[in-house]
C-alpha cells in the first residue's frame, strides 16, 4: 500500500474526522496543500524538491484531477516532509556526543523504531540526575513526533525532558524547550477553534516570552507574537507584545516584517486606522 494510500485508511476510519473528504484524491490533494504551507513552500518550491514540474504538483493539489500520485511520488514527497520536519524540529549543537549523532543518523535514515529502541536503552542507562537525561528524553520524543506528530508518547517524554531541566540556563536547556515548543505549536495549528486552543496559546505564549527574558533572543518574541495571533489570544496580548518588539527592534523594523509576513496579520491592527493599514 503506499504512503498516501495508508494515510486515507487511517483518517477514514476515524469516528468524527475534523474534515471529510469526498475520497482520496482529495486527501491527497489536500496533504500536499498543507505540506506546502506548513513549511512556507511555494508550488515552485516544492516542484524543484521533488525534481518534478510546477505543473506536476499543480495536479497533485487539484482535488478534480482524475490520477492519484504515483507511488514513486509518494515516497519522494514523504522524503521532503521528512527532511522538512527534521530541518524545523532538530537542532544538534556541538559538541555532538556520539549517542545523540547516532539518534540523528536513524532519523535521517527514516529509522523510526530503531531511534526509539536506542533512547530508551540510553534512558534505563542513564541515572535520573544525570545532566544528559534531559536531552535524551528530548530526542526520545523526536523519535516518536517524526513517526508520529500526535504521538501520546512523545509529549510524555517532552513533559519529563522540562521538568529535567528544571532551572538549568544554558544554550542546549534553550535549544530543547524551543524544540519543544514548536511541536506544541503545531498541536495548537491542528486544534478547533475555541478555549481549549486559546488556553493551550496562552501556555507557548507565556513560555517562549520567558525564554526571550532569559536568553534575549528576539526570535522568542516573534514566536510569542506568532502564537497570540494564530491562537488567537486578544488584542490586548498582540498590542503588548508588539510593544515589547519595538523596544527590542524599533518600531519600523517591526512594522516592516508585520505587514510583509502573513503570520502577524492579526497584530496589523496596531497600524490600522478606519479599518486601513497606514
Amino acid at each position: 500500500m503506499s504512503y498516501l494510500a495508508q494515510k486515507w485508511t487511517e483518517y477514514s476510519r476515524q469516528p468524527n474526522p475534523p474534515r471529510r473528504f469526498s475520497g482520496q484524491r482529495e486527501f491527497e490533494a489536500d496533504w500536499v496543500g498543507r505540506l506546502r504551507r506548513r513549511y512556507g513552500l511555494s508550488q515552485e518550491g516544492l516542484a524543484a524538491l521533488a525534481c518534478v514540474s510546477v505543473t506536476t504538483v499543480q495536479n497533485w493539489e487539484n482535488p478534480l484531477s482524475r490520477k492519484n500520485i504515483a507511488p514513486h511520488n509518494q515516497e519522494r514527497l514523504r522524503d521532503i516532509e521528512r527532511e522538512l520536519w527534521i530541518k524545523a524540529h532538530v537542532t544538534l549543537l556541538e559538541p555532538c556526543p556520539p549517542h545523540i549523532r547516532a539518534l540523528y543518523d536513524l532519523l535521517v535514515a527514516n529509522k523510526d523504531s530503531s531511534a526509539q529502541g536506542l533512547a530508551e536503552y540510553l534512558l534505563a542507562m542513564l541515572p535520573e540526575g544525570d545532566t544528559e537525561r534531559a536531552r535524551v528524553l528530548h530526542w526520545a520524543a523526536l523519535a516518536h513526533s517524526i513517526a508520529d506528530p500526535a504521538s501520546p508518547k512523545a509529549r510524555a517524554y517532552e513533559e519529563a525532558a522540562l521538568k529535567a531541566l528544571g532551572s538549568a540556563d544554558n544554550r542546549l536547556a534553550a535549544a530543547i524547550e524551543n524544540e519543544i515548543l514548536g511541536s506544541h505549536f503545531e498541536d495548537l495549528l491542528a486544534m478547533a477553534p475555541g478555549p481549549e486552543r486559546q488556553e493551550k496559546g496562552r501556555w507557548i505564549m507565556a513560555a517562549c516570552e520567558r525564554l526571550f527574558d532569559r536568553d534575549g533572543q528576539p526570535a522568542y518574541l516573534w514566536n510569542a507574537l506568532e502564537v497570540a495571533c494564530r491562537a488567537p489570544l486578544d488584542a490586548a496580548e498582540r498590542y503588548r507584545l508588539v510593544g515589547r518588539l519595538n523596544e527590542t527592534l524599533g518600531e519600523a523594523r517591526v512594522r516592516s516584517r508585520i505587514l510583509r509576513e502573513d503570520s502577524y496579520a492579526a497584530a496589523r491592527e496596531v497600524w490600522a486606522t478606519d479599518g486601513q493599514v497606514n
